[in-house]
């Protein structure tokens, strides 16, 4: 998204082509890229606002995921239930 705003794209236009346009390029508009009614909806949820500055899609609060809600920073679930994210296999230190 960040390259798309260095060659000058509007930021509407970016989150278009990240969202609606991705979906409508490999044929999943029926299902992705927009809310609405019977698609799916896997979000993420932004402290920032990313029309006013496209680089504030870093700005990860919450993830959902099949229903799930995951914190941005942690990735935690808080809901429906709440879970720490156990350590994973990568994250050991020893080989």
């Amino acid at each position: 998204m960040w390259a798309l705003a260095s060659g000058g794209a509007s930021n509407m236009d970016i989150l278009h082509s990240a969202t609606i346009r991705g979906a409508e390029a490999i044929g999943y508009q029926q299902d992705l890229g927009s809310i609405e009614p019977g698609k799916l909806a896997d979000l993420v949820v932004l402290d920032k606002n990313p029309l006013d500055d496209i680089h504030n899609t870093t700005s990860v609060a919450y993830v959902m995921k099949n229903g799930e809600l995951f914190e941005g920073n942690t990735l935690d679930e808080v809901y429906p239930e709440k879970k720490i994210l156990p350590p994973l296999w990568w994250w050991n230190e020893k080989p």
